[in-house]
Protein backbone atom coordinates (compact mmCIF):
# COMPACT_ATOMS: atom_id res chain seq x y z
CA UNK A 1 0.00 0.00 0.00
CA UNK A 2 1.11 3.45 -0.73
CA UNK A 3 2.28 5.64 2.38
CA UNK A 4 -0.36 8.30 4.07
CA UNK A 5 0.93 11.49 3.07
CA UNK A 6 0.45 13.33 6.00
CA UNK A 7 -1.56 16.53 5.06
CA UNK A 8 0.10 19.50 7.04
CA UNK A 9 -2.44 22.24 8.39
CA UNK A 10 -2.81 25.44 6.13
CA UNK A 11 -1.95 28.35 8.76
CA UNK A 12 -4.10 31.29 7.58
CA UNK A 13 -2.68 35.27 8.68
CA UNK A 14 -5.87 35.71 10.39
CA UNK A 15 -6.12 32.40 12.34
CA UNK A 16 -3.34 33.30 14.38
CA UNK A 17 -3.06 29.83 17.09
CA UNK A 18 -4.06 29.78 20.33
CA UNK A 19 -1.13 31.63 21.97
CA UNK A 20 -1.50 35.00 19.59
CA UNK A 21 -4.95 34.74 19.82
CA UNK A 22 -5.70 34.34 23.48
CA UNK A 23 -2.58 34.92 25.52
CA UNK A 24 -0.32 37.56 23.75
CA UNK A 25 -2.45 40.22 21.82
CA UNK A 26 0.92 42.27 21.18
CA UNK A 27 1.34 39.19 18.36
CA UNK A 28 -1.56 39.56 16.35
CA UNK A 29 -1.38 41.14 12.74
CA UNK A 30 -4.07 43.32 13.20
CA UNK A 31 -3.20 47.03 13.57
CA UNK A 32 -4.97 48.91 16.50
CA UNK A 33 -6.24 46.26 18.59
CA UNK A 34 -7.67 47.47 22.17
CA UNK A 35 -10.19 45.09 22.52
CA UNK A 36 -7.60 41.73 22.37
CA UNK A 37 -5.69 43.78 25.11
CA UNK A 38 -8.63 44.70 27.18
CA UNK A 39 -9.87 40.81 26.56
CA UNK A 40 -6.24 39.39 27.84
CA UNK A 41 -5.91 42.25 30.96
CA UNK A 42 -10.25 41.12 32.01
CA UNK A 43 -8.50 37.26 32.50
CA UNK A 44 -5.22 38.14 33.99
CA UNK A 45 -6.72 40.54 36.14
CA UNK A 46 -9.97 38.22 37.20
CA UNK A 47 -7.02 35.77 37.78
CA UNK A 48 -5.53 38.18 40.16
CA UNK A 49 -8.64 38.59 42.02
CA UNK A 50 -9.41 35.12 42.32
CA UNK A 51 -5.46 34.51 43.72
CA UNK A 52 -5.79 37.48 46.51
CA UNK A 53 -9.06 35.62 47.22
CA UNK A 54 -7.96 32.03 48.01
CA UNK A 55 -4.67 33.54 49.97
CA UNK A 56 -7.15 35.77 51.97
CA UNK A 57 -9.26 33.24 53.13
CA UNK A 58 -6.43 30.81 53.71
CA UNK A 59 -5.07 33.32 55.79
CA UNK A 60 -7.89 34.01 58.04
CA UNK A 61 -8.50 30.38 58.30
CA UNK A 62 -5.51 29.80 60.35
CA UNK A 63 -5.92 32.79 62.73
CA UNK A 64 -8.64 30.72 65.01
CA UNK A 65 -8.05 33.12 67.95
CA UNK A 66 -7.42 37.26 68.55
CA UNK A 67 -3.93 37.38 69.27
CA UNK A 68 -3.21 35.20 67.02
CA UNK A 69 -4.89 37.15 64.05
CA UNK A 70 -3.30 40.66 65.18
CA UNK A 71 0.18 39.10 64.88
CA UNK A 72 -0.42 37.73 61.46
CA UNK A 73 -2.18 40.97 60.51
CA UNK A 74 0.88 42.97 61.93
CA UNK A 75 3.15 41.41 60.12
CA UNK A 76 1.62 41.70 56.84
CA UNK A 77 0.99 45.50 58.05
CA UNK A 78 4.59 46.40 57.84
CA UNK A 79 6.11 44.39 54.65
CA UNK A 80 6.46 46.08 51.61
CA UNK A 81 5.67 43.61 49.37
CA UNK A 82 2.45 43.80 51.26
CA UNK A 83 1.95 47.37 49.84
CA UNK A 84 3.34 46.22 46.57
CA UNK A 85 0.59 43.05 46.68
CA UNK A 86 -2.57 45.59 48.02
CA UNK A 87 -1.79 47.76 44.97
CA UNK A 88 -1.38 45.28 42.79
CA UNK A 89 -5.07 43.95 43.75
CA UNK A 90 -6.22 47.48 44.02
CA UNK A 91 -5.27 47.85 40.27
CA UNK A 92 -6.58 44.70 39.06
CA UNK A 93 -10.18 45.13 41.28
CA UNK A 94 -10.37 48.96 39.40
CA UNK A 95 -9.78 47.46 35.61
CA UNK A 96 -11.68 44.73 36.02
CA UNK A 97 -14.54 46.26 37.87
CA UNK A 98 -14.82 48.77 35.04
CA UNK A 99 -14.24 46.55 32.28
CA UNK A 100 -16.61 44.25 33.80
CA UNK A 101 -19.64 47.47 33.82
CA UNK A 102 -18.43 48.08 29.92
CA UNK A 103 -18.77 44.45 29.24
CA UNK A 104 -22.42 44.51 30.83
CA UNK A 105 -23.37 47.46 29.23
CA UNK A 106 -22.70 45.71 25.57
CA UNK A 107 -23.34 42.73 26.12
CA UNK A 108 -27.58 43.37 28.28
CA UNK A 109 -28.17 47.16 27.00
CA UNK A 110 -26.25 46.97 23.19
CA UNK A 111 -24.63 49.99 24.17
CA UNK A 112 -22.30 50.95 21.22
CA UNK A 113 -23.09 48.34 18.91
CA UNK A 114 -22.79 49.54 15.42
CA UNK A 115 -25.32 48.71 12.14
CA UNK A 116 -24.67 45.46 10.70
CA UNK A 117 -22.24 45.87 7.75
CA UNK A 118 -20.92 43.14 5.31
CA UNK A 119 -17.64 41.81 6.38
CA UNK A 120 -14.65 42.41 4.50
CA UNK A 121 -10.54 42.35 5.67
CA UNK A 122 -9.52 42.08 8.23
CA UNK A 123 -13.15 41.51 9.34
CA UNK A 124 -12.98 44.23 12.22
CA UNK A 125 -17.03 43.61 13.43
CA UNK A 126 -18.53 47.06 13.16
CA UNK A 127 -19.52 47.28 16.93
CA UNK A 128 -15.16 47.53 17.46
CA UNK A 129 -15.01 50.63 15.73
CA UNK A 130 -16.01 53.53 17.37
CA UNK A 131 -18.57 53.44 20.62
CA UNK A 132 -16.58 49.92 22.11
CA UNK A 133 -13.28 51.67 21.24
CA UNK A 134 -13.91 54.87 23.04
CA UNK A 135 -15.66 53.02 25.47
CA UNK A 136 -12.46 50.73 25.97
CA UNK A 137 -10.19 53.93 25.81
CA UNK A 138 -12.29 55.50 28.66
CA UNK A 139 -12.04 52.39 31.15
CA UNK A 140 -8.29 51.78 30.47
CA UNK A 141 -7.82 56.17 31.64
CA UNK A 142 -10.47 55.69 34.44
CA UNK A 143 -8.91 52.79 35.91
CA UNK A 144 -5.23 53.75 35.54
CA UNK A 145 -5.78 57.01 37.47
CA UNK A 146 -8.11 55.21 40.03
CA UNK A 147 -4.87 52.78 40.47
CA UNK A 148 -2.21 56.02 40.72
CA UNK A 149 -4.44 57.32 43.29
CA UNK A 150 -4.43 53.69 45.35
CA UNK A 151 -0.72 53.87 45.01
CA UNK A 152 -0.30 57.51 46.22
CA UNK A 153 -3.14 56.24 49.09
CA UNK A 154 -1.34 53.06 50.04
CA UNK A 155 2.13 53.95 50.26
CA UNK A 156 1.81 57.42 52.05
CA UNK A 157 -1.30 56.78 53.90
CA UNK A 158 -3.10 59.97 52.91
CA UNK A 159 -4.49 60.91 49.36
CA UNK A 160 -3.15 64.81 49.62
Amino acid sequence: MAERERKEPRKYWNLPGFWAASLNPWLLKIKNNPERIAFVLHRVTGAIIIFYLLAHIIVTSFSTNPSQWTRIMEEFSTSIFNKIGEWIVAGAVFYHGLNGIRLLCVEFCAVGIGRPEKPKPPYIPPSLKAGQRTAIYVVFALSLIAWILAGILIFTGKLF
